[in-house]
Order: structure tokens, then sequence, then C-alpha cells
């Protein structure tokens, strides 16, 4: 097995967090505005929307300067939409291990919901780079 690559992790880290801060700041913008004009549905909608547009940022972020895939394309359909599907699936598995470990324990969904963020933030760093941008030989 080979170890951890601090550089790329590093660099992931960091993309993520630039990530996280698009996406929250946002939401906070869209769900004010669409609360106002569609009542607490804007809530959802805000969440979509503004996790489309930090995807769509993350993606470039990782393909571009995490993972160095050695595709000069800044964009690129194929790993656009494994990435896509991986982000669509990480959304999935996280309400639904929220979901199933607040049934299984009653501990609070706000307790529950960092530590398997954290897991599954693993787990796509290893995905991402195996999977999704491996170097082009």
């Amino acid at each position: 097995m080979k170890k951890l690559d601090i550089k790329t992790f590093s660099k992931y880290i960091f993309s993520s967090g630039i990530s996280f801060i698009i996406d929250y700041s946002l939401f906070a913008v869209f769900a004010h505005f669409l609360k106002l004009s569609i009542g607490n549905k804007g809530i959802i909608f805000a969440t979509i929307f503004a996790r489309i547009i930090s995807s769509i940022i993350n993606y470039l972020l990782n393909k571009n300067k995490v993972f160095n895939t050695g595709d000069k394309r800044v964009f690129d359909k194929e790993t656009f939409i494994k990435y896509a599907l991986l982000v669509v699936f990480q959304m999935m598995m996280s309400a639904f291990l929220v979901y199933t470990l607040y049934n299984i324990t009653s501990i609070d969904e706000k307790i529950i919901k960092p530590p398997v963020e954290g897991l599954l933030f693993l787990v796509n760093y290893f995905v991402q780079k195996k999977f999704i941008f491996k170097k082009k030989n």
C-alpha cells in the first residue's frame, strides 16, 4: 500500500475548504432571498443551487490544481460526469448514514453529521485520486 501523498492531500483539504466557504456563503444568500419569495422551500433550492456551483468550482480545482492529471484541458466531460456522480452518491450516503445513525442511537443529527462527513471526505479523496483524476501515463 502506498503512503499518503501529503502534498496532494493538503491541496485537497484546501480545495475542500474553499468549496465549503463558497457553498455555505451561496447557501446563506440564496436562502435569504428565496425564503422571501417562496417561503421555507427556498432552503431546499438554496441548498441545491449552492451545491451545484460549489461542486463545479471544486471539480475545477481538484482536476487542475490538486490531482494534476496531466490533462491540459480545463474541463473534461468524462471526469466531470464521474465527479458529478460521486457528488450525488456522497450526498445520498451522508443523508442515509446520518438518518440511520440518528435512528439507531438517538444522538442529535448535528453531532452525528461531522464524523460522517469526515469519513466521506477521506473516501472521496481516494475515489477522486484513484478513479476520477488518475494521472495519465
